[in-house]
């Protein structure tokens, strides 16, 4: 029976087309031999594996045949395109082992139509280097890999492409380093590229990926090589064998689970399904795949031994239910355990274990009395309902008068409490007045305990009272009653504990955590996040029995946020150091991201109305580009805040519902919420509102020695807030901006942001770039069809066709030029209309002139993409191909324009450059890269072209905008 292996980035796919493929792929996984897939080998393909089949009369799907020695056959699948389009593709992609890392991996090649002699890939072990520039002098910095000392040579071995390594080398910051990276052939060659970036040397590169160097062998590869090539550890990182229905299904018709659900880094998997000798922690930033990694993890353990008592665990109620609806989305076959000790895996918050704990303690053979003895002072009848909102500040009005002004706070009493008396079992004063307080900002002389300790015994005296316990006193009588019943010869609750967003749990919890399995292999995994502290005061994990010293490492490559976002992110947590639970500094400096995508905005408003405004009309925006409303998220500092914003958007007629504790996200609403309540999740729209100077202005009422901390954790729930977004971010405000967000001015602002206010750009100067771009193309028409007429022969029908070209393309420049002038003179927009269908239609007429063009162009809802974009996308492509006839006639264009609501638009145009300037051509003014430029970045988006490692490339990045 044929097998089905799909990459990480194969393109989507509208709705009836993906039902198409995937009816294609269904039928292929059953039965390759059907005479309705037309599978069929390519001619003049630079790969003699490729073959196309036949999605419908207008679709076609490309796919990679490997026939190994046991005769069966595995089918790549690398996309679904437009027939023409798919032609193109298929000639001039290959599948190969890369010869240096061994590694499989998809390229492109320039397909030559003289016999595809010359074609080159990731180059052999004897390639040798380009020349590569040294250090520049004088003020110009050196390339950001020649400072961390990276070399040609190191970056072959990384199995990186030639052409690649040198445009990575010339690359002078990481902005240039990251368009180069996302532009390498493979995940594996931009994952690299990123790292060493980074600082990380090529030795720890290659043991992250587990590769090379291979081993020379000039032999060809065989399809045996290539499948075993396949199941490399870098290889899983990019390819997939589809395993059942559900894995298709989900592969075509869900590309964001796709991503993460079968395709894990060599050291995502390698922490995933690793033996560890005791408890574990391993961070990273935000959007680097911890959470993938635990349930990846709990899987692995549940398949290793399906009777295992698996506890995976948080601090936030709607992030366990998304762990558990994410785990049965990876796979439906696992036992979910309905209470905490049952087999299985049981996902619950830490709190609701507790709280099963001391509620059904005679189950599980625990003395809750005598814990709860130990942990309070004295035995109660009932520890189980919770204490009430607000019985601080009763505390304070009835015990309170001796404290100082400074310490009459809420959080400050309930922190101590916390941190410092229940952890340390402190039943009385007097241990309160000699115990250490470790971690604590705010230094108590005598009195001040005494009058900390006066508002603490009114505190438990009113709980007792009501027969109620706060759900640090419930960790802790838990935690108790776990470990002596260990020590009776009890057995503990779980064999496995998986704990995402560890950073914010408080030191009674950590204890659960250590109580509830045993020491050993296996028993303990914790993810965590400094930089996403945002509930609890710092603690460090060997300070309450969980030693990981040897056993902790860092992921730093985010794979959800864009770079963009991430920038932005960073810049809120950039030059301040955070300390993280092994007593270890983490900052966000050290975070990459392998993604790119509009740059975020940032809108202040000087009335509450005109910023409500701006909000409804950013979701709708996103809306009206296709954006599925449950993928659009409104985050706000409080819950009163989140139901204002509900009221205000649903007024202005838009769909959406508050989620608070006890919700869920529906489909169909956008989702407000609190960015406490957003932790862990992850939406491909966020809209940040509300971030003034009011936001954090609790943080001033607090003592002085606590406030560091507490703005430190207002920073970080701003950092949380921003990552939340996997394509599109923007903040709206009103008032005065919040001083914890990245400064704004000159060279400041992320590039493409806006400021409201900002000015609109001159409609003269646009016209007179659309008098450049359209005019000059059309003589470029022109130029390259005359060129064709010269060397046909003169009884050759093709003359005829090739006239009428030049006529059409005159008639088109001189059409063009009345219109463009037309409305310069009387102001008119009078911009030409042009649809990403017309871009198609254009490159395919040029092709029939004799321009060497390959294009693989896919825009996923582009129907829907605002006139503007899609305007500026052709006339980039047109301007671009201008240039190359111009200054390199004759030599192949390769053209990629990827596009879709949730991404945004990516275009990249390359040429080689001649040897020799063609006669007669003279260096350019540079008005028609400066036209592109102004295109983008009227947009919101970035472009940059120039001349890197013998090609012209013309890199563009577009937000996306729906029509209008």
């Amino acid at each position: 029976m044929p097998q089905v292996i799909i990459p990480s980035e194969v393109p989507s796919l509208d709705g009836s087309v993906r039902s198409q493929a995937y009816a294609f792929l269904d039928k292929l996984r059953r039965d390759d031999t059907l005479p309705s897939l037309h599978i069929e080998p390519m001619k003049q393909a630079a790969d003699r594996r490729v073959r196309t089949g036949r999605v419908s009369q207008f679709w076609r799907a490309v796919l990679v045949k490997l026939t190994g020695s046991d005769d069966e056959p595995r089918y790549v699948y690398l996309g679904t395109f437009p027939h023409d389009d798919a032609i193109a593709y298929a000639r001039g992609v290959i599948f190969q082992r890369n010869p240096r890392t061994g590694v499989a991996e998809v390229i492109r090649v320039d397909p030559d139509p003289a016999g595809l002699a010359g074609i080159e890939s990731t180059p052999g072990p004897d390639a040798a280097p380009p020349a590569v520039p040294g250090p520049p002098t004088g003020t110009s910095p050196a390339p950001i890999l020649q400072v961390h000392g990276v070399t040609f040579e190191d970056l072959l071995d990384l199995g990186i492409d030639s052409q690649v390594a040198h445009q990575a080398l010339l690359a002078a910051d990481e902005t240039q380093l990251l368009e180069v990276a996302l532009a390498a052939p493979s995940k594996l060659q931009s994952d690299a590229l990123l790292l060493l970036g980074d600082g990380s040397t090529p030795a720890q590169v290659r043991a992250s990926y587990a590769v090379g160097p291979v081993a020379a062998d000039a032999t060809p590869d065989t399809d045996d090589d290539l499948i075993d090539a396949l199941d490399h550890p870098a290889s899983r990182m990019q390819f997939a064998y589809l395993e059942d229905d559900d894995d298709l299904r989900a592969a075509i018709e869900d590309e964001d689970f796709a991503r993460w659900r079968v395709f894990l880094h060599p050291e995502q998997r390698k922490y995933a399904e690793a033996r560890t000798n005791g408890a574990f922690r391993l961070s990273g930033g935000a959007g680097t795949g911890k959470t993938v990694v635990l349930l990846h993890r709990a899987r692995h353990l549940h398949r290793a031994n399906p009777s295992a008592r698996i506890l995976l665990t948080t601090y936030n109620k709607t992030l366990a239910k998304a762990l558990q609806d994410n785990l049965l989305t990876l796979d439906k076959t696992l036992r979910l355990a309905k209470k905490p000790g049952d087999p299985g895996i049981y996902i619950g918050t830490i709190d609701a274990v507790s709280w099963h704990l001391v509620l059904k303690g005679a189950d599980h053979g625990l003395d809750v009395a005598a814990a709860t003895s130990a942990v309070l002072g004295h035995t109660r009848a009932d520890v189980v309902p919770a204490t009430k909102d607000g019985s601080w500040k009763a505390a304070v009005r009835q015990a309170g008068q001796k404290l100082p002004e400074s310490l009459r706070n809420e959080d400050f009493l309930a922190s101590e409490y916390a941190t410092v008396v229940v952890p340390a079992y402190i039943t009385a004063r007097d241990v309160y007045l000699r115990t250490q307080r470790p971690g604590r900002g705010v230094s108590l002389g005598r009195a001040q305990r005494n009058a900390v300790w006066d508002v603490v015994d009114a505190y438990r005296t009113a709980a007792a009272r009501a027969g109620t316990t706060d759900y640090d006193e419930k960790a802790m009588i838990a935690a108790t009653a776990l470990d002596a019943a260990a020590e009776r010869g009890g057995a503990r609750l779980a064999d496995h504990v998986l704990v995402d967003e560890a950073q914010d749990l408080t030191p009674a919890r950590v204890l659960l955590l250590r109580a509830l399995v045993a020491p050993g292999p296996d028993d303990l995994f914790l993810a965590e996040d400094s930089l996403q502290r945002i509930y609890s005061p710092r603690i460090v994990l060997s300070r309450h029995g969980i030693r990981v010293t040897g056993r902790s490492r860092r992921l730093t490559l985010n794979y959800r946020t864009t770079a963009q976002n991430l920038g932005y992110a960073s810049g809120i947590l950039s030059g301040r150091e955070v300390v993280g639970m092994d007593d270890d500094v983490d900052d966000a400096d050290g975070l990459r991201s392998s993604r790119s995508g509009p740059p975020p905005t940032a809108d202040g408003y000087d009335t509450l109305e005109k910023a409500f405004d701006a909000a409804a009309d950013r979701v709708e925006n996103w809306l009206e580009a296709g954006e599925p409303a449950e993928t659009i998220a409104v985050l706000l500092r409080s819950s009163n805040e989140a139901t204002m914003i509900v009221s205000e958007l649903s007024r202005r007629g838009l769909p959406v519902q508050y989620v608070g504790a006890k919700d869920q996200p529906r489909a169909g609403r956008v989702v407000a919420m609190t960015m406490h309540r957003s932790k862990g999740m992850e939406f491909r729209s966020v809209l940040v509102f509300g971030t003034t100077t009011r936001s954090a202005s609790a943080v001033d009422r607090l003592p002085d020695g606590d406030r560091p901390d507490a703005l430190q954790r207002e920073r970080s729930l701003l950092y949380v807030a921003t990552t939340r977004a996997r394509d599109n971010l923007a903040l709206v405000w009103d008032g005065d901006r919040s001083e914890l967000l990245p400064e704004w001015g000159p060279g400041r602002a992320p590039a493409g942001a806006t400021i409201a206010g900002t000015e609109v750009p001159d409609a003269h100067a646009a016209l007179a770039r659309e008098m450049h771009d359209t005019v000059g193309h059309s003589l470029a028409e022109i130029a390259l069809s005359a060129s064709a007429l010269e060397v046909a022969a003169g009884t050759d029908p093709a003359v005829r066709e090739l006239l009428a070209s030049i006529r059409a393309a005159a008639r088109r420049a001189g059409h063009e030029l009345r219109g463009i002038l037309a409305s310069l003179r009387t102001g008119a927009e009078g911009r030409a209309t042009v649809s990403f269908a017309d871009l198609t239609d254009h490159l395919t007429r040029l092709r029939a002139q004799g321009a060497r063009i390959t294009s693989n162009v896919v825009v996923t809802h582009g129907a829907s993409a605002d006139a503007a974009l899609a305007r500026a996308c052709y006339r980039i492509v047109q301007e671009s191909v201008t240039n190359a006839l111009k200054h390199a006639p004759g030599l192949p264009i390769d053209i990629t324009l990827r596009g879709a609501p949730t991404t945004g638009v990516t275009l990249v145009v390359r040429n080689p450059l001649p040897a020799v300037a063609p006669a007669g051509s003279t260096t350019g003014s540079g008005s028609g890269i400066e036209g592109m430029t102004a295109r983008a970045t009227e947009l919101g988006g970035t472009l940059s072209a120039r001349a890197a490692a013998g090609r012209f490339i013309v890199n563009a990045r577009l937000p996306w905008r729906g029509a209008r």
